[in-house]
């Protein structure tokens, strides 16, 4: 993804996903998907979450992948449904928790459920390339801010301030509870 100044393309792009297909195929279809985002060829990156999917039914992180795909439509209803999937084929992936509890906020649903899932990844200790405690903190903070329990949400965002300060969101969020 160099810019083209430096000898960047998309089209360089595109043969190092193919060439990252020959050693982790999951992380080929990741990687294509993500160029075609940066194109805005939504439907090509959907075509390439969906079939990292289809080959791999048991990778909670493909579900996950296609999952945050559908929050982008908007379409939380079937990302619900792929981070459902994601926590059945392996319950230890913790990524699947932390979007069950985002999904709530999004959904203005099953917010005890949201919280329990939030709660479960904070005692987590994320790897790169997984949300942040920061991030949960946040999300956990608007399932109670939407239930009325101000002063929790304003714990949550402090803390999720505390851990990432350059968060603009949380800095909004927390001067509404405030």
């Amino acid at each position: 993804m160099a810019p083209g100044i430096i000898g960047g393309s998309f089209d360089k792009a595109m043969a190092q996903a193919a060439e990252i297909k020959k050693h982790d195929p999951l992380m080929a279809h990741r990687a294509a998907a993500f160029v075609y985002t940066h194109q805005q060829k939504m439907a090509e990156a959907r075509n390439e979450y969906l079939t990292e999917v289809r080959e791999f039914p048991k990778s909670a992180r493909a579900h996950i992948d296609l999952g945050v795909s559908y929050i982008i439509d908007k379409n939380y209803k079937a990302a619900g449904d792929e981070f459902e999937l994601a926590i059945k084929v392996d319950p230890a992936y913790m990524p699947g928790y932390f979007r069950l509890g985002q999904i709530s906020v999004f959904t203005n649903s099953n917010y005890t459920r949201g919280e329990e899932f939030l709660r479960k990844y904070l005692a987590y200790t994320p790897k790169e390339n997984e949300p942040s405690l920061a991030r949960a903190h946040y999300w956990l903070g608007q399932i109670f801010e939407k239930q009325g329990k101000k002063a929790e949400a304003k714990a949550s965002f402090e803390t999720s301030l505390k851990l990432n300060a350059a968060q603009k969101d949380v800095a909004e969020a927390l001067k509404r509870v405030s």
